[in-house]
């Protein structure tokens, strides 16, 4: 311990029982007092008076006497009383208390999140009686938003613990363990997943989606409408290059790329980035491909043949272009007489003839559709302006064409979705649907960090985002459906929120939508961003607003953004102080002018003072207090799914820091964040 904390534990400790060191004192000072100063009873005046009045003789003794030994109780009770108003603080004030035992996350039967611990409410300092900030289960449902400057601690003492916590939830348990998605853009996060995974013996359900692994995922290979596949490009290519106050351009994006989206699923029933940005930027490719699709619709005749006899001769059949019918489950192609042959010559397999595509009706439908825009609408478009709408998706799209890495991770041949070997990238495997990873315990990680390309990681961390909200909002049916079954958790994390988000009244997929219905799918959203300002700049019009109403859970970080303070000073509500105010006014009569002073006097005046009382409505954090947050140290309005709490000061465990010590204690000692990683 060092020198200056044990003096002054012992000046705390002396003044604390100031009163029987008092006591202590004063007998052994009088007895000291009595030696030295003895009375003089050889004193002629002293020996008058007990000739002539002994009791009064007897008084004078016995009251010198009790001077000798209240004196110093008077003079030491002085003396430690101007310590006590001077040196002493109260040990509330200045000593936290222990705080309760840590919940280890492997074996909690409920699921919640310790957010940190929580001293005194309204006032920075340490507490007798701490206790931690849960917020449990329902409440997670609701959302966590984090704001935080850079170096803050919002990785190291929020997202990280939350991580360890909630994944560790029941690890042993392959039905109930969480599953989810990490996004991040700093490169480092996902590797503290995979020790965190590995830590609760969970690293078999982690998933790396990044460029030197193994993992395929195609953005576009799902069952979302191609007009909201086509808005969500065309949000992030005006997110990147700004938004202007003509609509015209975005609007022209998402046409263009929504009908050929809707083109290549009509041939090919699959599609990727690649494959819109070679046909966006080829006026001959996207004739050609209408001429050839159109002519599969006229023809009337097809052959149709089952899924085992297919499977069977696939190496003789797969040349004819059969398609898996998804109303007959049959396998069906156009008629020829190469077909037929091989059909009865070499596999002697029983076909139906038809005399148009059965069940494809609707496909016929959305060509024509697809058709008569091209040729009534985009073909009487002025050059110049086709140049400029092909050119903002070109320069977007080209991104998947021009890294062979990016193309091969992002745009997979549609073999690999078919379970078939593909010799231009035999290691590969698709990422399974997001509804099967997220009903099966899987946590999938997008380890693209920003600085390799932000504008593709905007790309991919968005439309992943996307994918994987829908799959959420879909288990609603299902859970509905299946109200006796367990579902478990999923967690989604985000760390710098601002690349990622996307929200707005025009945006049919909006993290706001995501959100306002997140609980009933357990979803938990936790994301963190560096300020509002951020946000403002990412989303379009007042979005921000919009957006963060929707996280029920705000924790705030340190900041130096005046915008974050305000919101923050805001979010965290009123209280009612009491404002004291004093009066003081002077009056006299008879006043005059002094001749030599030239000044007023009064021969009679009265002074009077007069103290008010008003209640009124201030900030219950004014906004200077976020600026001075210390790292780690935060203020929290927390929802527990059933009642909001009042904002508190609450200071964070950083994932690096032991849980059985204090925030205080650990300031104290001088804890070195650097020396606890190691």
């Amino acid at each position: 311990m060092r020198i200056p904390t044990i003096l002054q534990e012992l000046t705390r400790g002396l003044i604390e029982h100031r009163r029987l060191i008092s006591i202590g004192l004063s007998p052994a000072c009088g007895l000291v007092l009595q030696s030295i100063y003895p009375i003089r009873e050889s004193n002629s005046l002293l020996q008058l008076i007990a000739l002539k009045r002994p009791f009064v003789y007897q008084g004078l003794v016995w009251s010198y006497t009790l001077f000798l030994y209240t004196t110093p109780f008077l003079i030491s009770s002085i003396l430690f009383s101007l310590a006590y108003v001077h040196l002493y603080t109260p040990d509330a004030a200045s000593t936290a208390g222990r705080l309760p035992k840590y919940p280890d996350p492997r074996f909690r039967r409920n699921l919640f999140l310790v957010v940190g611990e929580v001293h005194l409410q309204i006032r920075p300092g340490p507490s007798p009686d701490p206790h931690w900030l849960l917020i449990p289960e329902h409440g997670l449902y609701t959302g966590i938003a984090v704001l935080g400057a850079t170096g803050s601690g919002k990785t190291q003492a929020l997202i990280l613990p939350a991580m360890r916590q909630l994944f560790a939830y029941r690890a042993d348990d392959p039905e109930r363990r969480p599953s989810g998605i990490v996004l991040e853009v700093k490169g480092d996060l996902c590797r503290q997943l995979q020790g965190v995974l590995q830590g609760c013996d969970r690293l078999d359900d982690y998933i790396d989606v990044s460029l030197d692994g193994n993992v395929r995922y195609n953005p576009l290979n799902n069952d979302l409408d191609p007009y909201a596949q086509a808005f969500n490009i065309a949000s992030i290519i005006t997110a990147i290059w700004g938004r202007g106050k003509e609509p015209f351009w975005q609007q022209s994006y998402t046409d263009l790329v929504r009908y050929i989206i809707l083109l290549h699923r009509v041939r090919d029933d699959y599609v990727t980035l690649l494959d819109v940005f070679r046909t966006v930027i080829s006026a001959s490719a996207l004739e050609r491909m209408l001429i050839e699709v159109g002519r599969t619709f006229t023809d009337s005749r097809y052959l149709g043949i089952s899924e085992a006899v297919y499977r069977k001769h696939m190496t003789s059949l797969e040349l004819f272009g059969f398609r898996k019918n998804r109303q007959t489950g049959e396998y069906i192609t156009r008629w020829s007489d190469e077909l037929e042959t091989v059909l009865i010559h070499e596999t002697g397999a029983v076909a139906n003839l038809y005399m148009r595509r059965l069940g494809e009706s609707s496909l016929c439908d959305r060509f024509r559709s697809i058709e008569y825009w091209y040729w009534e609408h985009w073909k009487f478009f002025r050059s110049e302006v086709k140049t400029s709408i092909i050119q903002g998706i070109a320069v977007f799209l080209s991104l998947f064409e021009t890294d062979p890495d990016v193309r091969r991770v992002f745009c997979p041949p549609k073999a690999l979705y078919e379970g078939k070997k593909c010799d231009a990238d035999p290691q590969g495997w698709v990422l399974p649907p997001f509804d099967e990873l997220i009903e099966s315990g899987k946590i999938v990680g997008l380890n693209f960090p920003v600085a390799l390309n932000p504008a593709l990681a905007k790309v991919v961390g968005t439309l992943m985002k996307i994918d994987y909200q829908r799959a959420v909002q879909l288990r609603i049916p299902k859970m509905d459906a299946e109200p006796d079954r367990h579902f478990r958790p999923t967690v989604f994390i985000c760390d710098e929120y601002q690349n990622y988000a996307t929200v707005g009244g025009d945006n049919p997929t909006g993290d706001e939508r995501f959100l306002s219905i997140s609980r009933q799918p357990k979803c938990i959203p936790i994301v963190a961003t560096q300020s509002v300002s951020s946000l403002k700049e990412a989303l379009p019009n007042e979005g921000v607003k919009t957006l963060l109403q929707a996280f029920r859970t705000k924790i705030f970080l340190s900041t130096s953004d005046p915008d974050t303070a305000r919101f923050a000073s805001e979010i965290c509500g009123k209280t009612d102080r009491t404002r004291i105010s004093y009066t003081v006014s002077e009056s006299s009569t008879n006043p005059n002018v002094g001749w030599l002073s030239g000044r007023t006097s009064s021969n009679k005046g009265s002074v009077s003072a007069s103290k008010q009382y008003q209640k009124h409505k201030e900030p219950l954090f004014d906004e200077r207090v976020f600026f001075e947050l210390k790292n780690a140290q935060a203020v929290a309005a927390v929802f527990d799914g059933v009642t909001p709490h009042a904002a508190t000061y609450c200071y964070l465990k950083p994932d690096f820091l032991p849980m059985d010590m204090t925030w205080f204690e650990q300031e104290s000692i001088g804890f070195n964040p650097q020396r606890a990683r190691k």
